[in-house]
């Protein structure tokens, strides 16, 4: 957590095999895991500060600050943000991805073909691309 070193390293294979072994005590079958070698390998997860995926239309960041430049002292104006049209993202799933990936990729697939969703409305705000944003201008900060 907060190593940005993609750099494969024989401690963290030694500790990986601690907390796999601490998880699973009686299964014999993690005492028989071999991590020696050099086939591991690394990366870092792209995360949100809230610690949630981004699922749906790309937003138009200059578009957006133009038309919610008086988001904070108008909150009742919001109008749908501005996007590029046919450009989607779901990326963001950080450590839960294996979890949280199918029913983003369901939302997605909604969005794209102009299906229903199949989430209520503030949960499919809660994963917009632009939240963060949207966040900052309704307080009155500026984006960056």
């Amino acid at each position: 957590r907060g190593d940005e070193s993609t750099v494969w390293r024989e401690e963290d294979q030694r500790q990986n095999r601690q907390r796999l072994l601490d998880c699973f005590p009686d299964a014999k079958w993690a005492t028989e895991v071999d991590v020696s070698g050099n086939s591991a390998r690394c990366g870092v997860r792209c995360a949100t500060r809230d610690h949630l995926p981004m699922v749906g239309n790309v937003p138009d960041y200059h578009a957006t600050l133009t038309h919610y430049a008086d988001l904070a002292d108008n909150k009742t104006s919001a109008a749908p943000a501005p996007v590029y049209p046919g450009l989607f993202v779901l990326g963001a799933l950080g450590s839960r991805g294996l979890c949280s990936a199918p029913l983003c990729a369901e939302i997605l697939a909604a969005q794209m073909s102009n299906e229903p969703i199949p989430l209520d409305a503030g949960t499919l705000a809660a994963l917009n691309p632009n939240r963060l944003w949207v966040r900052k201008l309704l307080k009155g900060k500026a984006v960056k």
